[in-house]
């Protein structure tokens, strides 16, 4: 049919001409974004699914920064402890001279006082002025706080705890169901030494081996006395024994543990080959206990724990786990109030990607350990000076580089097996996600090139078959003459 005023073939050119060059319109916005989905009409499903990519991408960038600004933070406190360390070293160094004065004058060992003065001067000013963006590190601010303690609990660090949502304390139950107990050797029925003749007794410990001569007829309580003489040298002491048949000497270690013992041998032999003693030896057992309800690792009278939410460690007293059963244990419990620092190192806010740590004052005034003495007690006119005892303040500044020491290395280890380890593995995250929504979002250009030609030669071609189309019409002048 020959027609005019409607011509089907140009109409049909006209609308794969319009299609063509939508899609050409199309491979040219992708081509030049780089994006392959501009809008949501692209790809509804793919846009769903990338914009969540996205949403979980930005998260985890947002986790990194939290943890390197985290890891600023610890390393600020353990450069500050850094030096706290060296001056402890330098105090040690000063203690150890004055405790020299046979060869020094007193003049000497008032310049290594007050030289002791100045370093312990300056722990304090680092202990209370480090901070980290406006936030006090070193003078207790961000330790935990703690009620209920009860008095058979010697020392208590929170290193880490999570008070859970919604509740105001988190309650920690410390059960013990064994007694630590120390290294022991018992000796019985004596009444003087044997056969009246003097003995030579081998007395081993941790400390070292001395050999004690205890004289014929000798009282019980001289025995004693003798062997606790020389117990700084070997760890071990001597209390006269009530719990054993007749009158005794019990050998025991000077503290608690498995990695204690005891060993006690007669050097001499009697007539009959026959010793006081032969050999005899005894190894400590640590304390069993448990913290709300999950099992603790343990040394001597030392109770560590860690968990997700709680890490702590306690020291036990002597006597907190007298007659302590698996049957009956003993039980303390007290609450965790608040304190410490919370960081947010996962890319949702759930408990188990956040973590928790507390940092213990470093003060002179908390440096130290209770019953041997703390920092501050080693400047000029307090008890353990250098004049007044070198000795006792040597025992101080080891226990408080000990305690400097162990606040380093749990700072270094959340360093090292906590910050860097999660940054890493975000890391890995970050790339592959960004592998998954690049494959999504973005343009293929070598593909998107390919489809660009297709439709440009479409384009023309249809411009060309619509140009030819419309002269299709004037067909019909031939049939007008």
């Amino acid at each position: 049919m020959t027609r005019i005023n409607t011509n089907i073939s140009a109409l049909n050119a006209l609308r794969n001409l319009n299609t063509s060059n939508t899609g050409l319109s199309r491979s040219l916005e992708r081509l030049s974004s780089g994006t392959r989905i501009t809008r949501a009409a692209d790809d509804p499903a793919g846009l769903t699914i990338s914009e969540q990519l996205r949403s979980q991408l930005a998260a985890l960038r947002s986790a990194v920064k939290n943890s390197q600004r985290a890891g600023n933070l610890v390393r600020t406190a353990e450069g500050a402890l850094n030096e706290v360390n060296s001056l402890l070293v330098n105090i040690k160094e000063l203690v150890l001279e004055a405790a020299n004065n046979g060869a020094l004058s007193q003049d000497e060992v008032d310049a290594n006082q007050a030289q002791v003065n100045s370093a312990v001067e300056s722990i304090n000013r680092i202990a209370n002025t480090t901070k980290f963006a406006g936030k006090f590190l070193l003078n207790g601010v961000t330790d935990y706080v703690v009620s209920g303690v009860a008095a058979s609990i010697d020392e208590l660090t929170i290193f880490g705890a999570n008070v859970p949502a919604g509740q105001t304390s988190l309650a920690v139950n410390l059960r013990v169901t064994a007694a630590a107990e120390r290294a022991l050797v018992q000796k019985d029925n004596i009444a003087g030494t044997s056969a009246g003749s003097a003995i030579s007794l081998q007395i081993t410990g941790n400390k070292g081996t001395e050999v004690v001569v205890l004289g014929a007829s000798l009282a019980l309580s001289a025995m004693v006395a003798a062997i606790n003489n020389v117990k700084d040298s070997t760890g071990v002491s001597a209390v006269r024994s009530t719990d054993i048949i007749n009158s005794g000497i019990s050998f025991v270690s000077l503290n608690f543990g498995e990695d204690q013992f005891v060993q006690i041998h007669d050097l001499d032999a009697d007539d009959n080959g026959t010793r006081w003693l032969n050999n005899q030896r005894d190894t400590g057992v640590d304390v069993t206990a448990f913290v709300n309800g999950a099992s603790a690792s343990t040394r001597g009278l030392v109770v560590d724990f860690s968990s997700k939410s709680l890490r702590l460690q306690a020291v036990l007293d002597a006597n907190f786990d007298n007659g302590a059963t698996t049957a009956a244990p003993r039980s303390d419990r007290f609450d965790i109030k608040s304190g410490g620092l919370k960081f947010q190192l996962g890319d949702t806010t759930v408990a188990n990607e956040k973590e928790f740590l507390g940092f213990q004052q470093m003060n002179p005034l908390k440096l130290g350990k209770g019953g041997v003495g703390f920092l501050n007690q080693i400047t000029t006119g307090q008890s353990y000076d250098l004049t007044a005892n070198p000795d006792k303040a040597s025992e101080i500044v080891d226990e408080a580089i000990k305690d400097v020491t162990n606040q380093r290395s749990r700072l270094g280890a959340f360093e090292k097996n906590t910050i860097d380890t999660n940054i890493n593995s975000l890391g890995v995250a970050i790339e592959n996600l960004s592998a998954a929504e690049s494959r999504i979002r973005d343009t293929d250009f070598a593909t998107e090139t390919a489809e660009f030609t297709r439709l440009q030669i479409l384009v023309q071609a249809g411009t060309a078959i619509l140009a030819q189309a419309n002269l299709t019409p004037q067909s019909v002048l031939q049939l007008l003459g």
